[in-house]
């Protein structure tokens, strides 16, 4: 399962932000980060999306559902959380 920049499903060729792999032992969470960080797709390098260098880095599933629960409502304090989160590995 791919999420887009607004939190949905996605199935053609948008970026994807955060990523859900499921295997049958276990799933895989991925999230979009930039230098390490998450990323924020309406900071401050948000008009920077396509020169910067984004990766999807493996994360836990609380990471993985804050930000995409901030990717949905756009609420700040679900990116500080997921984060704090992801800093503290």
């Amino acid at each position: 399962m791919q999420i887009g920049k607004c939190g949905q499903e996605i199935l053609g060729d948008e970026k994807v932000f955060a990523e859900k792999i499921s295997g049958a032992a276990q799933s895989i969470y991925k999230v979009l980060t930039y230098n390490n960080f998450l990323y924020d797709p309406l900071g401050t390098d948000s008009n920077r999306e396509s020169l910067i260098e984004l990766k999807l880095k493996n994360t836990d599933q609380k990471v993985f559902d804050l930000y995409t629960k901030y990717l949905k409502t756009r609420n700040k304090s679900f990116f500080l959380q997921a984060q704090r989160g992801f800093a503290n590995g």
